[in-house]
């Protein structure tokens, strides 16, 4: 059986030709024109069968491709992974066609950023940032509204910023769910895409759009979940996550967490006499001050009316925290303005360390509720340091704590402490916003 059907024309001739010299008759002429014809016949057949075998089994692959992707995308929960799986399915897609390449442009602010590529060329396009002002208008309604465009000539199209690495034809799909426009899976290659190519395409798109939908969902309830929807800050479940992480890390490094645990003097007059429109005002305004007293690192979580914890790591002494919750004082002793109204709602603050004795976030954040309520009872603004065991070598903070027992902390005693070395267990300090360098 003769392997590659391209030959059978050639052997058909040669065959013809033979059946003329043996017998090179009127009759062997007919016979040798009849065995060429039914030769270049079963070459046809044969060839056709070839083409359908070939198409069949480019099918078979596209349709592995989708069905893996599929299975893939069901448990993948980062958008960063969708599009990774997104571009390199494309890839495969585009195998057949010379010079593909395959891009995902995801929305990025005030435009689109080039997160993942593959193929031809992909380290020039690799990571660009695209303005919406350099996409043509047209395009970018069209794409919005979910059409697929395909661009022949890019600078006749409008695009601005063409060069070599962008000058070629595109195939942009737009990847949208519902409401919601995730960016355009960019294919380009030397020729036009076959039609069952585009079709392929067509339906892994629907399937990236699908997995991006769901990815922003699961972010989007997740968020729901741990943070305070007036505020924007953590909830209660965010922060007992984070803390109960930040004390395992504290155990590890040997540096303690700080709890600072406040709420505010008079809100409760505040909502009674202005209602509580704007009693939501106020906190959300106190939430802002509060991110712009702490790291960017550091916890701010809400636990509901006007208290609010702030969880601080890596702490050097205890003068880190007093530092951060004089920030805090300060910050809340300013008036609020809300409408035509001036607001003061001064912060009562109490301070915990976590220490080799508190391995449970309930125990701290108690530790410091316990503080935060000496330091209200004195009222105005004013923070309460709740003491940590006293170290087996005793700095001179610590030989100084009985006599520092309900006195004012000063920059000099603090100046050098360690946190171990601070208080004896269960002792207060008396702090009514203090000067200290920050």
């Amino acid at each position: 059986m003769i392997k590659n059907e391209n030959l059978i024309p050639g052997a058909s001739v040669l065959v013809a030709a033979l059946w003329w010299i043996v017998e090179p008759t009127a009759r062997g002429g007919l016979e040798a024109v009849a065995v060429l014809v039914m030769m270049l016949l079963a070459w046809r057949l044969l060839a056709r069968r070839s083409a359908s075998l070939r198409a069949l089994r480019r099918a078979v692959a596209r349709e592995q491709v989708l069905s893996e992707l599929g299975t893939v995308l069901i448990t993948t929960t980062d958008e960063a992974e969708v599009h990774r799986h997104a571009v390199h399915a494309a890839e495969k897609l585009l195998a057949e066609c010379p010079g593909a390449r395959a891009s995902l442009a995801a929305t990025a602010g005030d435009g689109f950023a080039i997160t993942d590529s593959a193929g031809e060329g992909k380290a020039a396009v690799l990571g660009r940032q695209v303005p919406v002002a350099s996409v043509p208008a047209d395009v970018l309604a069209r794409l919005r509204g979910g059409e697929v465009v395909r661009i022949a000539d890019m600078a006749a199209a409008g695009y601005a910023d063409v060069d070599e690495a962008t000058s070629r034809p595109y195939t942009l799909l737009p990847l949208i769910n519902g409401e919601r426009f995730f960016g355009v899976l960019s294919v380009s290659a030397l020729a036009e895409l076959p039609t069952e190519v585009f079709q392929a395409l067509q339906a892994l798109r629907t399937q990236v759009s699908l997995a991006l939908g769901s990815v922003a969902l699961t972010a989007e309830l997740t968020e729901r979940a741990l943070h305070d929807p007036l505020t924007g800050l953590g909830n209660r479940a965010m922060l007992r996550e984070r803390l109960t992480a930040a004390m395992a890390r504290s155990r590890r490094s040997g540096r303690p967490v700080g709890a600072l645990l406040l709420d505010l003097n008079g809100f409760k007059q505040v909502n009674d006499a202005h209602g509580h429109l704007t009693g939501d005002e106020l906190l959300r305004v106190v939430a802002e001050r509060l991110r712009g007293c702490v790291r960017t690192e550091d916890v701010v979580a809400r636990l509901g009316g006007d208290e609010f914890v702030v969880i601080v790591e890596d702490l050097r002494s205890a003068r880190d925290a007093v530092v951060i919750a004089d920030r805090i004082v300060a910050a809340l002793d300013e008036a609020v303005t809300v409408g035509r109204r001036e607001l003061r709602t001064p912060a009562s603050v109490g301070i915990a360390l976590s220490h080799a004795d508190v391995t449970d976030p309930d125990e701290l954040l108690r530790m410091a509720d316990t503080a935060m309520y000496a330091a209200k009872r004195r009222g105005g603004g004013s923070y309460e340091l709740h003491g940590a065991p006293v170290a087996p070598e005793p700095s001179p903070v610590a030989a100084a704590a009985p006599a520092l027992h309900g006195a004012t902390l000063t920059p000099s005693t603090l100046r050098g402490a360690t946190v171990a070395p601070a208080l004896p267990h269960g002792a207060t300090v008396d702090r009514r916003r203090p000067k200290l360098p920050v």
